[in-house]
C-alpha cells in the first residue's frame, strides 16, 4: 500500500508533518516495553523555545554496565541535592516503570536531567527539520569523555560512535554527505552532524505511514554513529 499521500511531498517534510513525526515517535517510546534499556537509551519530544519547532532528543550511554547493579549503584553514590531536585527522573529508572506511562512523561517545563550519568560517557543525539532540505536531519554531542580526551573531536567520534563496517565509507565521503560539524541550532555550539544530501535517495526507495516515519529514517542513516532504535519499540502496534 502507498502512503505517500499522507504527506504533501513525499519523502520531505513540512513543519507540521515534521512536529506529528516526532510526537509518534515519542509515544511509541512511552509505549514500548523496554524494561531495563530505558535506564540508557532516553527519548524526548522537545520544542525550541523561541520558534515552537520540534525536535527529537536521545540520550544513549556509551558503555553498558557491565553488572546490572552499577548503574543502580552509581546513582545511589549521587545521593543528597541531586535526587531531591530531580525526583522525577528517578522515577524513570524504576524498576516497574513499563508498568505506568505517567512516570515517563516529566513536567514539560522541566529540562531533563542527565546528572545520573556523571563519570559515564554518553552520547546526545538530536533530530531536527533541516531548514533547505526539509528532511529530518541528525546531530550529535560526546559528553564525559575519560580526562584528556575531547570531545569535539572527530576521531573521538570515529572511536566511539562509528562501527567499523561503516568508517571507510564515511571517510570516503568526506565532508558533504558524511559527518559534517556547524554551530548546533539551537545552541549555536559547535556540534557533529550526518549531512542530510544524500537522505532524499534513501528514503525515495521506501513507503511507510508518517508514524513510523522516524522508525524508519533513523534505520537508514542512525547506524553508522551509532544509533538504532530498540526493537521493542518497532513492536508497538
Amino acid at each position: 500500500m502507498v502512503h505517500h499521500g499522507e504527506y504533501r511531498q513525499w519523502p520531505f517534510l513540512n513543519e507540521e508533518e515534521f512536529d506529528l513525526a516526532c510526537a509518534f515517535f515519542d509515544q511509541r517510546y512511552v509505549r514500548a516495553h523496554l524494561g531495563p534499556t530505558r535506564q540508557i537509551f532516553k527519548i524526548r519530544h522537545r520544542r525550541i523555545a523561541t520558534t515552537g519547532s520540534s525536535y527529537v532528543e536521545i540520550l544513549r550511554l556509551l558503555q553498558l554496565p557491565k553488572e546490572p547493579d552499577e548503574l543502580s549503584a552509581l546513582l545511589e553514590g549521587l545521593g543528597g541535592d541531586w535526587v531531591e531536585s530531580a525526583g522525577s527522573e528517578m522515577q524513570m529508572d524504576s524498576k516497574d516503570e513499563d508498568a505506568d506511562q505517567e512516570v515517563l512523561r516529566p513536567d514539560s517545563n522541566e529540562l531533563p536531567s542527565y546528572t545520573p550519568y556523571a563519570q559515564q560517557p554518553y552520547v546526545t543525539y538530536e533530530v531536527h527539520l533541516h531548514p533547505t532540505y526539509r528532511l529530518p536531519t541528525l546531530w550529535f554531542t560526546l559528553h564525559d569523555l575519560p580526562a584528556g580526551e575531547p570531545a569535539f573531536d572527530l576521531d573521538a567520534v570515529y572511536r566511539h560512535l562509528v562501527p567499523p563496517q561503516y568508517k571507510d565509507n564515511l571517510r570516503a565521503l568526506g565532508v558533504t554527505g558524511g559527518i559534517s560539524a556547524a554551530p548546533h541550532p539551537i545552541t549555536d555550539v559547535p556540534a557533529f552532524f550526518i549531512h542530510p544530501c544524500q537522505t532524499k535517495e534513501a528514503m525515495e526507495q521506501f513507503d511507510c505511514v508518517i508514524d513510523k516515519y522516524l522508525m524508519m529514517w533513523i534505520g537508514l542513516v542512525g547506524g553508522c554513529v551509532g544509533l538504532w532504535v530498540p526493537p521493542e519499540m518497532a513492536a508497538v502496534p
